[in-house]
């Protein structure tokens, strides 16, 4: 372990991020037939959660937290995706928080007001992952990397737009441009009228400012993104340098959540290198 972690730094000294589709490709996984589907996500097995905490005053303000006994990769708040609707929340993303407490991380998963929800949409649900982040960051002494899938991935990406004390953001199949993704069809695009408060999509600036703003962003930032992914396609991660980004083979958009795959392991070589730097 300790010569496999001594290899990706000096790695990372000459190809920071580079280096991760490599680590990925070493690990081994359970084969799984891939791409991987929500219901596949949906099968996966879910312990006992114990550990819910209130970080506001509404019913849906709140974040649990997945710890095991090792805790000394730090801490990750993860951000579900789901199209910014209420028709999903966090269920779907403990398996993966589950994976991640596993291998060392202290996870904590919020939930927020999405699109459905009195407040939530723009910019409401930012407001809530900011909320839970600070609280995180106030339970742990410690600044978070950010962790968000898709819909979540946009929000962790704009949070990283504020003051707000974190190591980083891995973006997990992130949507960057709602200008461009409203103007797509699926129903996934089709909420991002709703979400910024609109009944038909009506792209002004309000659509831009909510959009993801790179050069207002000072933390380092990762992506991981299946090149089969149906929902969020390359053009959404044109934005970033070509360091910045993993495409994982044969990849759809749920594999990065699901910690059975190729892709989940190039998101654990994402956050792992992500800490060597931090370090």
């Amino acid at each position: 372990m300790h010569l496999r972690r001594h290899r990706i730094r000096i790695l990372l000294v000459n190809a920071f991020l580079r280096v991760l589709t490599l680590v990925a490709a070493s690990l081994p996984v359970q084969a799984i037939s891939e791409p991987v589907s929500f219901g596949d996500v949906l099968q996966l097995p879910i312990a006992e959660v114990a550990h819910t905490q209130d970080y506001g005053s509404s019913p849906l303000k709140t974040v649990v937290n997945i710890r095991g006994s090792d805790a000394s990769r730090g801490v990750v708040t993860l951000i579900h995706g789901g199209c910014w609707s209420n028709a999903y929340d966090r269920t779907h993303a403990l398996p993966m928080a589950e994976a991640l407490s596993t291998r060392g991380y202290d996870v904590w998963v919020p939930e927020y007001r999405r699109v459905g929800d009195e407040g939530g949409g723009w910019p409401g649900s930012l407001e809530d992952i900011i909320a839970a982040v600070k609280f995180v960051t106030d339970k742990t002494g410690q600044q978070p990397i950010l962790v968000g899938h898709s819909a979540g991935g946009h929000l962790a990406l704009r949070a990283a737009q504020t003051s707000l004390a974190i190591d980083g953001v891995v973006g997990l199949a992130p949507i960057t441009d709602l200008v461009s993704y409203g103007a797509e069809s699926g129903s996934c695009q089709s909420m991002v009228a709703p979400f910024m408060g609109d009944d038909t999509y009506s792209p002004d600036e309000n659509y831009r400012d909510a959009s993801v703003n790179l050069n207002a962003i000072t933390v380092p930032v990762a992506v991981v993104i299946g090149n089969e992914d149906p929902i969020v396609g390359a053009t959404q991660v044109a934005i970033f340098d070509a360091e910045q980004i993993t495409t994982v083979e044969d990849a759809g958009h749920f594999d990065v959540i699901h910690p059975k795959t190729e892709a989940f392991s190039a998101v654990l070589a994402a956050l792992a290198a992500m800490k060597e730097r931090g370090h």
